[in-house]
């Protein structure tokens, strides 16, 4: 068998030597290098999850400090019902309606607690009432309920006028139906007797 010979024989020979290193590089040390490229991007990734990890452990204690200063405090406290669990809760919220109707002079027909229901981050305990009172003593309950502490919303107003047999024109009260609720957390625990008023 005869090589080729000249020019030509030596890019033969020159390609019988490139082709293989050219597939090492390619297939073999290439492959390698882009492993270790990957490996050191994805350790510098690792290094910042592990310093931004380790500064969120440094800033826990202060994060249980604050956590534990407002369960002490509860700063909401004198805002929200008092009770340690729903059923006091709207027992203090019926309460309430109670001693304001007494204070103005509204009678109080009947009174029904609804179901407790989900306001965000606080609890909605509420009671449905009818009432009977005049304008005066209606104006006078309501302003009670709306600026006194622990916070109490009126929702679902209604308000019928009645009228007497005798002399039709002249109306002889107001029949109301409303609901009134107030807020209270959920693990209301340490908050009962607060925000009386």
């Amino acid at each position: 068998m005869t090589l080729p010979q000249g020019v030509r024989g030596r890019l033969v020979a020159l390609a019988l030597v490139l082709i293989p290193a050219i597939a090492l590089i390619r297939f073999g040390i290439w492959p390698l290098v882009e492993s270790y490229a990957s490996s050191d991007s994805e350790l510098a990734q690792t290094r910042a999850e592990i310093s931004r990890y380790q500064q969120l452990l440094n800033e826990l204690p202060a994060l249980e400090a604050a956590v534990e200063e407002l369960e002490r405090t509860r700063p909401l406290a004198p805002y929200l019902l008092a009770g340690t669990n729903r059923a006091l809760a709207a027992a203090d919220l019926q309460r309430r309606l109670q001693d304001a109707a007494e204070k103005h002079g509204v009678t109080i027909l009947s009174l029904r607690v609804k179901t407790p229901v989900d306001d965000g981050q606080l609890e909605r305990i509420s009671v449905e009432a009818r009432l009977r009172a005049g304008i005066r003593e209606l104006r006078d309950l309501l302003y009670i309920v709306e600026t006194t502490t622990p916070y109490l919303f009126v929702e679902d107003l209604s308000i019928n006028v009645r009228q007497t047999r005798r002399v039709r024109r002249a109306p002889s009260g107001l029949e109301i139906s409303l609901t009134l609720f107030g807020l209270r957390t959920p693990d209301a625990v340490g908050i009962a007797g607060a925000g009386h008023g």
